[in-house]
């Protein structure tokens, strides 16, 4: 009695529909992978949305991107370079309260050495990994000495930023003196709080519109565009960057305690994931410590999470146009702009 079996073309006809199926099935998987990576992003964008509301309900104020630093030996500071981010003001709001009491204020964010009593350095504790600043859809910084990285950045509004005059500081956050909800005249609902962004790849000989930014000493293009630039000078503008390859940084992201741009703070010059690097003004700066467009970017597909004022969640599109971009970031022009 003959056994029944598959013929050679019977089996290759099953090989070849099982490879079809396979080869439909993965983008599916892949997609809903990323659907679940984007809401997890999303999710971090409320919490910490919502921390900045837990800490102005405490404080009546939502603070500062640089804090003060009572370094021993120097007088009390408030410093854009030696203080400490708005992140590390709002771990305890985030279950990190141990962690916040690591930090001391008495020295500058980047030192490196034991403080009286064991006290841990600035630097050891910021190298912690908190899993709310980190967007599941983005790369590792890859490095083995800076583990506490960042993908999410307070919005200073659409202008330069970085000791910009007090007047041109139109965005939710300014650097120098707190922010109280009262003063978001445009309105909570309609200011952007925060964004994420894309962090660096540490590799100096390859040159991205991601995590990169040029840092040539590029001055902003005449007309001088310290606010609401339009899309032909960001157009100028970034042409300028991609000029200055030679000459970029690519630490985007690598430190959260840190209250640089690309470190812990954004602005909205330019719509999500311009198409461009963003671009420096300060050519001798080491982390985004001067002007330049700091666009919100993504790995995600169209557009970047935003979290607004109100502490909701907007998944803003790349083609949003421009002016009404940044209107959303701007938090007392009088301009609101609409996501509807």
């Amino acid at each position: 009695m003959r056994k029944k079996g598959f013929t050679l073309v019977e089996l290759l006809v099953v090989i070849a529909i099982i490879g079809i199926l396979v080869g439909l099935l993965l983008p599916a998987v892949q997609a809903a992978r990323e659907a679940a990576r984007r809401m997890q992003c999303s999710n971090n964008v409320k919490q910490l949305s919502l921390a900045t509301h837990n800490y102005e309900s405490t404080f009546r104020t939502v603070g500062r991107l640089a804090t003060w630093v009572q370094k021993i030996g120097v007088p009390m500071q408030q410093s854009n370079w030696n203080g400490y981010s708005a992140h590390v003001g709002i771990l305890p709001f985030i279950e990190q309260t141990p962690l916040y009491n690591q930090f001391t204020f008495r020295e500058y964010h980047y030192d490196n050495f034991i403080l009286p009593g064991g006290q841990v350095s600035a630097l050891t504790a910021g190298r912690t990994r908190v899993s709310a600043f980190l967007c599941p859809s983005d790369r590792p910084y890859p490095t083995t000495t800076e583990f506490g990285q960042n993908n999410y950045g307070w919005s200073e509004g659409p202008n330069g930023g970085w000791n910009i005059g007090s007047g041109q500081q139109n965005g939710f956050w300014k650097r120098d003196r707190d922010t109280k909800f009262g003063d978001i005249t445009d309105g909570l609902s309609n200011t952007i709080l925060m964004s994420e962004f894309v962090k660096g790849d540490n590799d100096n000989t390859l040159y991205t519109n991601m995590g990169d930014i040029a840092a040539g000493g590029i001055p902003f293009p005449s007309p001088v565009f310290a606010t609401f630039p339009t899309q032909a000078m960001l157009d100028q503008y970034g042409t300028l960057g991609l000029a200055a390859a030679t000459n970029h940084r690519t630490f985007a992201g690598f430190r959260w305690f840190a209250p640089g741009f690309y470190n812990t703070s954004i602005n909205t010059m330019a719509t999500p994931n311009w198409r461009f690097p963003a671009v420096g003004v300060c050519g001798g700066c080491g982390q985004g410590d001067g002007q330049g467009v700091f666009p919100a970017r993504s790995r995600h597909t169209g557009g970047a999470n935003h979290g607004l004022g109100d502490g909701s969640v907007q998944f803003i599109s790349n083609n949003i146009d421009l002016r009404t971009y940044q209107a959303l970031g701007s938090a007392i022009s009088g301009d609101i702009g609409a996501l509807e």
